[in-house]
């Protein structure tokens, strides 16, 4: 029995005759309560008793324990107790001033605010700040040898000089780290998803201590690897802290050996812990082979590793496998259960979303890196002081081509190295991997001399070795370093793979079998692009409808190659949009030549030239008749290589509707216009107008960067400008009411959520969309729904602003004739100097703050677009009319009402009209309650009876969507849809439209289907 364990019995023994002796000497009720406190004390106090290296427990116990004290010794249950205790015969002759000390019946609330604030610091102070959380059982008590902390800090030493190792080669620096963006969904046993945006990939992991596999997707260059070094890096600074080691393994160096020769299905878990245990050993010396061969096994089944796979789809064996194919999903099932070996192992997989692991990969959590944002792309370029202002605009404003890429932190770096050289913008994207090569070569001149070898030489065998490399399916993006120098048999190629490692261009493994990878896959595609320029009758022009590997070498091909050879893929991709487009089975397969198109040809427009009328046709009547929103939202992305005044129109039809989504994407094709019609730019405003307040605010940085980019929208900048001014100003007034009238405030958002609410309810229950596309190029009528578009939070934010300044200005109004309005309105009236008087300046003041409240910008556009109808005095007449005879009206009205007050039988007639009118449309409301919440009703019940298996087919998902009876019904079945995972199959039924203008449950299923389709990229 431990030291900490005779002295919790001591302390219960102790405990135990304490309250015995209380229900003696006093009674069992108060020995029922000390007994209760004690209990409670020990249990706040448990982390002191336990053994040394719980220190913050033990402050933060300690913190409590004085809170408590502080708090409780206000407690006039202490007061009545102390008599009693004081009588206690062991007591009788304590000193006169101590019985006589009382504790405060009432504590300051001043103390008991700042004694909680104390216990809040320190919590939060003191809060667990490591990645991984600390593992359930202490170090001691699976591995009691005393010499294996060293020889564990030993072996974390060597893990981190391998992790620092490849950042070098890889040409990594801290000064170039991006944090990443990414949109977490979180996946629970109970089939309950969500999505979020986190601002920082690093604070998702370490925020999720519970989750015990993530997923990480993003595409190529976006970071993962840097980032999951980092992680790594990160976790091995906090060994000592949580006794987890982070193992950080490239799966691209897994060549799997137990693959069936036919389908190459079969993997085991037995094969990946060969390779993880072999990749490991091989980064240390003897004493890390050593360590591995005796605690790995035991490290891992006990959960003290933390496994940090990454790129998983650069596996050999999946380079060439298809989607569907049975090679991903048992590689997926495998490294799933090398994870869950333990319940306390806990481990990351990255991949690309294109051949992403399959749901037999249970991941809790899937972090799906997002392209850097137009402000994050400027803050991270403007660490070159030559990235100026001119440039910047350039980039943003006249570049379409190269916009798309610097969205990947990786070549987003090397661009800010080429504007560091050239003080410009690069030609294409190629010229951005030739400048790096070519500079990195020069600084090898030493090398390439001593190696009596030239840098034209390394290029042409570098590129050799790419070629060798891509068309290899048995190594995928790497190949052991024997290998390659048997395939090509050379003196040179041993030298060439020296100067590359050297020129960080190249990495090569240590240890016995040595392995030779490109740094990134891009520099792999550069060269493989121009081994394709040499013999363009190698190109493998299949990879463009199937999306294969080569595409995006392919991309780079399209820029560089001779323009017979460029008009000869844009018609291909051409032919492949007329065949296929309109034939569902096939359909994907013009998806990938429509975006070929958009990605290869932004810089070489001459090349859609001779099929441009017919693609603007095309494009238009997607957009225009709206049969499906996926269709048009990719229709619209192709406006980018159309001339201004074929995608002018378009544009102009699209930002006008009524899909949210196309009006997002129309609105960012905008900015590329270099000049902007009238009818175009006032619909843009509408859109920047009609973005909602909360959604303004969270994106303003990226929305006033996007509209300052552009000469041709400077109109619209100084509308989001004034919009956010406008936003600031209602912020401050808002919260100076909160202070000073919180009544008011109180009352109007309560009247606003009421209103919101029931405008949710008119426009959103039982309501059977229909898509109207009779308007042609007119804009599209905004109903009253399109306040409720924005969500149930903006649309309140909405009604208080208007109901705050109509609350304010009537009863302002009404304070100059009445006393106790006056005070209700003015409560700072009661304090001195006011006197408890309402003056008119007083009236005048609230109506202002009340008029600051408005949205004035929008107010002014209306005021503007209408200029001509308030003008008009015909329409002014005819107003005056209507008024005169609504006046006319209400007088009637009080004129009868009075006459029947003078006669009671008629009264009773009158009162029992009113009563009925009003009995009447309450019955009508109630109706359409009833309805709605029996259609509301019926969808949750029969939603809570599906059971959703990953295989459903879009003609089940048809049925099911369109039985429910309410959009609350659809909303939630897409939502389920999205939670449970599910991998639909087949087509959708020719009656069922995902089509433009049906609502947000059709767009929100149309967003899920891009994802299904793997489009979202």
């Amino acid at each position: 029995m431990s030291g900490s364990q005779k002295f919790v019995l001591i302390l219960l023994a102790l405990a135990l005759l304490f309250v015995a002796g209380i229900g003696y000497y006093s009674t069992w009720f108060n020995a029922l309560f000390v007994a209760i406190f004690i209990c409670v004390m020990l249990l706040i106090a448990r982390p002191l008793l336990m053994p040394a290296g719980y220190g913050a427990n033990k402050i933060r116990a300690l913190t409590v324990v004085l809170g408590m004290g502080i708090i409780g010794s206000g407690s006039s249950v202490l007061n009545t107790l102390l008599p009693t205790i004081w009588s206690l015969p062991v007591l009788q002759n304590a000193p006169a001033w101590l019985k006589s000390i009382q504790f405060i019946s009432q504590p300051s609330p001043w103390v008991i605010t700042f004694a909680g604030l104390v216990v809040i610091g320190v919590f939060y102070c003191m809060r667990d700040k490591t990645v991984s959380g600390g593992h359930p059982k202490p170090l001691k008590d699976d591995f009691p040898e005393e010499s294996f902390p060293k020889k564990l800090q030993a072996f974390c030493n060597a893990l981190e000089r391998d992790l620092i190792t490849v950042d070098q080669d890889s040409n990594w620096s801290p000064e170039y780290y991006t944090e990443l963006q990414a949109e977490v969904e979180i996946r629970k046993t109970n089939g309950v998803a969500s999505r979020k945006k986190i601002m920082r990939l690093q604070d998702a992991i370490r925020k999720d201590r519970k989750s015990q596999s993530f997923l990480i997707l993003g595409v190529p260059g976006a970071g993962k690897s840097v980032a999951l070094r980092k992680l790594a890096k990160d976790m091995l600074a906090e060994v000592k802290k949580t006794n987890r080691v982070p193992i950080y393994v490239n799966l691209r160096e897994w060549v799997p050996t137990s693959a069936a020769a036919g389908n190459r299905s079969g993997f085991t878990v037995r094969e990946l812990e060969e390779f993880v245990i072999n990749n490991v050993s091989q980064r240390g010396d003897v004493f890390t082979k050593d360590f591995m061969d005796k605690y790995f096994r035991d490290l891992w089944r006990t959960g003290r590793l933390f496994f940090i796979f990454d790129s998983f789809d650069e596996i050999a064996e999946l380079l060439d496998a298809n989607e569907d194919s049975d090679v991903i999903n048992s590689l997926s099932s495998v490294i799933s259960k090398f994870m869950a070996t333990h319940p306390a192992s806990r481990g990351v997989l990255s991949s690309r979303i294109f051949r992403q692991p399959t749901r037999a990969f249970l991941a809790d959590k899937v972090l799906e890196i997002r392209p850097l944002s137009e402000s994050g792309i400027s803050e991270a370029l403007s660490r070159y002081p030559q990235f100026t202002e001119q440039v910047r605009n350039e980039l943003f404003s006249h570049r379409q081509d190269l916009m798309p890429l610097a969205r990947n932190p990786f070549i987003m770096a090397l661009l800010g190295e080429w504007i560091a050289v050239k003080e410009q913008l690069p030609a294409n994207q190629a010229e951005i991997y030739k400048n790096y090569i070519d500079r990195r070569l020069q600084l090898c001149h030493h090398r390439l001399s001593n190696a009596g070898i030239t840098a034209q030489e390394v290029i042409a065998v570098s590129t050799d070795i790419a070629w060798f490399v891509f068309r290899s399916s048995k190594f995928g993006l790497e190949a052991p370093v024997k290998v390659i120098s048997q395939h090509f048999n050379s003196g040179k190629v041993d030298a060439v793979l020296e100067v590359l490692r050297y020129a960080r261009i190249a990495r090569v493994t240590s240890g016995d079998e040595k392995s030779f990878a490109f740094v990134h896959r891009r520099f792999l595609e550069y060269f493989v692009t121009a081994r394709l320029l040499q013999t363009p009758e190698e190109v493998p022009t299949s990879h463009i409808p199937t999306d294969s590997r080569g595409r995006d070498a392919l991309v780079l091909y399209a820029q560089l190659c001779e323009p017979a050879e460029a008009q000869r893929l844009a018609d291909l991709c051409w032919s492949e949009i007329q065949q296929h487009f309109a034939n569902p089975r096939q359909r994907l397969r013009a998806i990938h030549c429509l975006r070929f198109l958009i990605d290869a040809f932004g810089s070489r427009r001459e090349v859609i030239l001779p099929f441009e009328d017919a693609l603007s046709d095309f494009v238009m009547e997607h957009v225009k008749t709206g049969d499906s929103i996926i269709l048009a939202k990719i229709c619209l992305e192709a406006t980018g290589i159309l001339s201004e005044s074929r995608a002018a129109p378009i544009l102009a039809v699209a930002i006008v509707g009524t899909d949210g989504w196309l009006r997002e994407t129309a609105f960012r094709a905008c900015r590329h216009l270099p000049k902007m019609e009238s009818g175009l730019e006032e619909g843009i405003k509408k859109y920047v107008l009609s973005i909602s307040d909360v959604h303004f605010w969270a994106s303003r940085k990226n929305i006033l960067l996007s509209l300052s980019l552009s000469d041709a929208l400077s109109g619209v900048y100084r509308v989001a400008q004034l919009r956010l001014w406008n936003m600031k100003v209602s912020m401050v007034c808002c919260a100076l009411l909160c202070v000073v009238m919180p009544f008011i405030v109180a009352f109007g958002a309560s009247y606003a959520a009421a209103a919101s609410a029931s405008l949710f309810f008119v426009t959103k229950t039982g309501k059977k969309e229909k898509p109207d596309n009779s308007q042609g190029n007119k804009p599209a009528r905004r109903s009253l729904s399109s306040l409720t578009e924005s969500g149930f939070f903006a649309c309140s934010v909405v009604l208080f602003r208007m109901l705050g300044c109509l609350i304010l200005a009537f009863m302002s109004i009404i304070g100059l004739f009445s006393g106790v309005m006056a005070h209700t309105i003015a409560p700072f009236a009661a304090y001195g100097g006011f006197g408890g008087a309402y003056r008119w300046w007083t009236a005048a003041l609230i109506v202002v703050s009340g008029l600051l409240l408005l949205d004035w910008v929008n107010i002014c556009q209306f005021v503007r677009r209408n200029i001509k109808a308030l003008l008009n005095l015909r329409k002014w007449l005819s107003n005056l009319s209507i008024l005169a005879v609504s006046a006319l009206m209400v007088w009637g009205m009080f004129t009868l009402i009075d006459y029947v007050t003078r006669r009671p039988l008629a009264t009773k007639v009158f009162v029992g009209i009113i009563l009925l009118t009003c009995a009447g449309f309450v019955v009508v409301v109630a109706i359409r309650v009833f309805v709605a919440l029996r259609e509301c009703l019926r969808d949750r019940r029969m939603l809570r009876s599906l059971t959703l298996s990953p295989a459903l087919t879009r003609t089940e998902i048809a049925r099911v969507f369109s039985a429910c009876l309410s959009h609350y019904g659809r909303l939630q079945y897409v939502q389920k849809l999205e939670a449970a995972g599910v991998s639909p199959s087949g087509e959708w039924p020719a009656e069922f439209r995902l089509a433009v203008g049906l609502g947000d449950a059709w767009t929100a299923l149309a967003r899920l289907e891009e994802r299904w389709l793997k489009l979202d990229r």
